[in-house]
């Protein structure tokens, strides 16, 4: 009989199966997080490693129940439960992780081919995966519309006919699911005028869903300097994280930009960094500050892989390849993590939550909002609006004085 792997040797056959995979080290260190709390409760508790001692952990360290099937977790206890159940899978000799892929594609055949080209092209800007996802959620919709209308030539698309699909679609989702709709929408009808498949830029008909925005989460000036002074700058993984995350603080960029980030686009003479954004687009020019640049090169002389390839910022390990977007969020909130910094439910704390802080920051001293707004490379002054929200600085100036009481009737008293 086969004696049971102790805890230890299984984390360590899974590490290394998550690894064979392709799964990046950022996600497999967080992951460690969790089997190295498991590892010390069946040591305090004189457990072995088992299905029901995972699920007992999950319940006594983390509040986790089993018995609502794990339904309406917040992020971060997904994260732990997902931990433990590749244990279990791997103990019980069933897949370890089960990747997450591009939903299923349920185009009509008139529609096949040109949603398809479309899907391709949005692919090959290395687009998030949800993003593509929420592109084929909205093309299989759009198919089933077409299909219902008797629609089979897409060169017959009209405003019309677009904005009778949204009209049938606002009947039975929510606003969120609407307003994602409609930024695929925009970009479909946009590539169908490139490719002369309709003879006008339809995009403009395609109106705007509002949704109540949330508030920005930012962090004040001491939590980023301890952020940036947990990062191990004596490793080569922490160097170059370290030069990531300072460009997302002290310029603004994007996690996007920052990973499709090329040689082309530094421009050392001038002292510019100079690119077209992922997300909207837009052409930016951003100065070259010189902690930015001096961590950059200290990134490149010194442990930058030696491949020859166009993006700046690689894997430390191969395949040497760019970062996916996705990295630089697990990046920013282990750094967090490891600055003891707080962070309550709600709170983000991703590479966004810098572009947050950064433009919060800079109304703190005045500048005006067209230049906050040139500076996070957004489209128009009204997504930047949203940051005067949390800008506590100006907000406490229109504070308005508490009348007096007196007089007043409370709780059928007069004061």
């Amino acid at each position: 009989m086969n004696q049971q792997p102790t805890i230890t040797e299984l984390i360590e056959t899974v590490s290394q199966s998550l690894e064979a995979d392709g799964i990046t080290a950022e996600y497999i260190q967080q992951l460690s997080y969790t089997w190295n709390a498991l590892k010390r409760y069946l040591s305090e508790h004189d457990l072995f490693f088992s299905k029901e001692s995972g699920t007992m952990f999950l319940e006594e360290i983390y509040g986790i129940p089993s018995t609502k099937g794990y339904a309406n977790l917040r992020p971060v206890d997904k994260r732990r439960k997902r931990a433990i159940f590749i244990l279990i899978n791997c103990a019980e000799g069933i897949n370890l992780y089960r990747k997450k892929t591009y939903w299923p594609c349920d185009f009509g055949e008139s529609y096949v081919s040109v949603f398809s080209n479309f899907l391709n092209e949005r692919k090959s800007h290395d687009f998030a995966l949800s993003t593509i996802n929420r592109d084929i959620y909205t093309l299989n919709h759009f198919s089933k519309y077409l299909q219902l209308s008797k629609i089979s030539d897409i060169s017959s698309i009209s405003p019309r006919i677009v904005q009778g699909f949204m009209k049938w679609l606002a009947t039975s989702k929510q606003l969120p699911t609407l307003k994602s709709v409609t930024a695929t929408m925009r970009q479909l009808l946009r590539y169908l005028h490139r490719e002369g498949i309709l003879s006008d830029d339809y995009s403009s008909a395609i109106l705007t869903v509002r949704c109540r925005k949330i508030v920005p989460s930012v962090y004040g000036k001491t939590e980023i300097e301890a952020m940036l002074n947990s990062f191990n700058r004596a490793s080569s993984v922490g160097i170059r994280n370290y030069a990531m995350v300072l460009m997302a603080v002290r310029l603004g960029m994007r996690a996007s930009d920052i990973c499709g980030l090329e040689f082309k686009n530094i421009h050392w003479a001038k002292n510019t960094i100079e690119f077209v954004t992922q997300k909207t687009g837009k052409s930016t020019v951003l100065p070259l500050t010189a902690d930015v640049g001096n961590a950059i090169i200290k990134y490149l002389k010194e442990v930058r892989p030696n491949v020859k390839d166009d993006y700046v910022f690689l894997r430390m390990q191969a395949p040497f390849c760019k970062l996916n977007p996705a990295a630089l969020h697990s990046i920013v909130t282990k750094a967090f993590r490891d600055a003891d910094i707080i962070v309550n439910p709600g709170r983000k704390h991703g590479s966004h939550a810098l572009r947050a802080s950064l433009a919060t920051a800079m109304l703190e001293n005045e500048v005006p909002l067209p230049v906050i707004s040139e500076t996070l490379s957004h489209s128009n002054t009204d997504t930047t609006q949203i940051y005067l929200k949390v800008d506590m600085h100006h907000l406490r100036k229109l504070a308005l004085e508490v009348p007096d009481l007196t007089g007043v009737w409370m709780g059928g008293v007069r004061i």
